[in-house]
């Protein structure tokens, strides 16, 4: 079977779901669960928000904890996707917009709390829609993750780019558009996907490798293969880093 047919069957198969690529990944040396985190800072009686919702999974994992909970993306698919998610969901305090971080559809101080899960987000709008004292938590992407693979490629997502610069850049940006850093963190765990099948419809459908091409690279997939398959699965690293910040 070539990669090609591969990755067509694991689409047909796991569609644009990656909770089940999520489950059979391993991942040792992780620091922090997000929404775990987030769950520290609501009640019931919190307005949320998450910028850059995607098909919505993680917000209805803790709109139950919630009074109401908002979800702004710009692509119109994953909008589709989080409403036919909400309809599954069947929960009544939740609403999805078609809308862009740089302009956020909401009034002044509409939030208690703000989150954004490696998504694009614009700190002077952050600042704008949360109430006072209200809190904003991202976990974004660092310049390392998936370095074994971007360095077979010889390109990728922030290849090159110094380690520690993107999120220099948002506590700056955060902090000059008025908001509070109440903490920062980092990790570099060890990922193992479980085989090459996963590997490549997480290559296929993320920013990670954004030309990547079954067909052209499939010399790359083959040396990624031979260097990083162990008995855990196929090794690679997620690196990740999170800042938690207050508008006074």
């Amino acid at each position: 079977m070539s990669y090609k047919e591969l990755y067509e069957r694991v689409g047909s198969v796991v569609g644009w779901d990656f909770s089940k690529i999520d489950k059979r990944t391993k991942t040792v040396g992780e620091k922090w669960d997000f929404l775990e985190i987030v769950k520290n800072y609501v009640s019931n009686e919190t307005i949320l928000l998450d910028i850059g919702t995607g098909g919505g999974e993680k917000l209805l994992e803790i709109a139950k904890f919630v009074e109401k909970a908002y979800g702004i993306d710009n692509s119109r698919s994953m909008i589709t996707t989080a409403n036919r998610n909400l309809r599954k969901a069947k929960m009544l305090n939740v609403e999805f917009k078609l809308a862009d971080a740089k302009k956020l559809p909401f009034t002044e101080e509409s939030f208690d709390v703000a989150m954004c899960r490696q998504a694009p987000f614009y700190a002077e709008e952050v600042f704008r829609v949360l109430k006072p004292n209200g809190v904003f938590l991202s976990q974004q992407v660092g310049e390392e993750n998936k370095q074994n693979i971007k360095e077979i490629f010889g390109r990728g997502q922030s290849f090159g780019e110094k380690p520690g610069s993107f999120m220099s850049d948002c506590i700056q940006e955060l902090e000059n558009a008025g908001l509070k850093i109440l903490r920062t963190d980092t990790y570099n765990a060890t990922e193992y996907y479980t085989d090459m099948a996963d590997l490549i419809f997480l290559l296929r459908n993320t920013p990670i490798m954004p030309d990547f091409d079954i067909e052209k690279d499939e010399r790359h997939l083959e040396e990624i293969e031979k260097k990083y398959k162990t008995k855990n699965g196929i090794k690679t690293n997620s690196s990740r880093f999170l800042i938690i910040c207050k508008k006074p």
